[in-house]
């Protein structure tokens, strides 16, 4: 993780300069990557400090921005928020991965598992008369299902 701090209207000192990694850094743990970029811009107007945050990676990319009247407390609150960031996007990538693998893994037993719904044809045939076989409902290959219809005396 790069960090590259830049100061407007105010004098960038080694306490500051030390405070700001410090709150950064601990956001270091959501990435795997060397490739992220963090740019701090702080500003000081009047009865304002700004501080603002933009992070650029290869996946994410996204800016915060916080006033306060005291540097350290918008320092403070704009890192809580960058840190709150991180942990929902990471989140968000959690539950996108998992869908991914539960939709192989639906997919992969469509076509491997046979089912059948005998109660949709009782319906639909109510007033017919035709001779009923009933067996077991499980989850079953679809080779031995074949071996099981093929080996049914009619």
């Amino acid at each position: 993780m790069q960090i590259n701090i830049t100061t407007r209207h105010l004098k960038l000192t080694n306490s500051i300069d030390f405070y700001v990694r410090k709150k950064i850094t601990k956001c270091e743990k959501f990435f795997n990557t060397v490739d992220v970029f963090v740019y701090v811009i702080l500003s000081a107007e009047k009865d304002r400090q700004t501080t603002e945050i933009i992070l650029r990676s290869e996946k994410i990319s996204f800016r915060l921005k916080e006033e306060s009247t005291n540097l350290y407390a918008s320092i403070d609150f704009v890192s809580d928020r960058f840190e709150k960031q991180l942990r929902k996007q990471k989140d968000i990538s959690k539950k996108v991965h998992r869908k991914d693998k539960f939709a192989i893994f639906k997919k992969r037993n469509t076509e491997e598992v046979f089912s059948y719904d005998t109660n949709r044809y009782r319906r639909r045939f109510k007033n017919k008369n035709f001779r009923n076989k009933y067996f077991d409902l499980q989850p079953v290959m679809i080779k031995k299902t074949i071996n099981k219809m093929t080996n049914l005396n009619y």
